[in-house]
């Protein structure tokens, strides 16, 4: 058999090429998760750390608010420390896939983490705290419901020029911050 011709490749690799680019120009469907990436980890008075995780691909912030311990965490896994519970997970025969921050509970943030367990997926419930560092000291990404993220986000445009404390009286509590 012989081999193809230089022009048959270059219409597949064209094809493949338009469908990926189709693919990313495509609108995501608006009950997609919405992707987030760590912007930092703020101490606000009172004591209270607040995770401030940022849309991958827009301008909405949204706000977490987390234990020390949790904070903890989180720095080591921006670190690039504290590997040893994916490491763990995977000697197991799992990987963690994301973690999800899905809805306001009791003054913080409800969140699970979707595990892989050989060919089935496991939703496991944990703070939003320790979800988000276990996805990141895994490199898995982080979602958002986007009906949360209209609720409790924050766009940089809404923060311009403000303070806190004008802020404050200038628009209702979030339900997320309650501090």
């Amino acid at each position: 058999m012989g081999q193809p011709k230089t022009s048959f490749v270059a219409l597949v690799l064209a094809a493949c090429a338009a469908g990926a680019v189709c693919g990313w120009l495509r609108p995501a469907s608006p009950d997609a998760p919405v992707e987030l990436v760590v912007s930092e980890l703020v101490h606000v008075r009172g004591g209270q750390m607040v995770l401030v995780l940022e849309e991958k691909r827009g301008g909405r912030r949204l706000p977490v608010p987390v234990s020390k311990a949790e904070a903890v965490q989180l720095d080591s896994a921006r670190g690039g420390r504290g590997k040893l519970l994916p490491v763990a997970l995977e000697a197991l025969g799992g990987r963690v896939l994301s973690a999800s921050l899905d809805d306001v509970a009791g003054g913080g943030l409800s969140a699970h983490l979707t595990l892989s367990t050989g060919s089935r997926e496991v939703r496991v419930e944990a703070p939003a705290g320790e979800a988000v560092a276990l996805a990141l000291t895994a490199g898995a990404p982080i979602l958002v419901d986007p009906s949360l993220l209209e609720l409790a986000g924050v766009s940089v445009g809404e923060l311009q020029g403000k303070s806190a404390r004008t802020l404050r009286h200038a628009r209702p509590e979030a339900p997320v911050l309650g501090i």
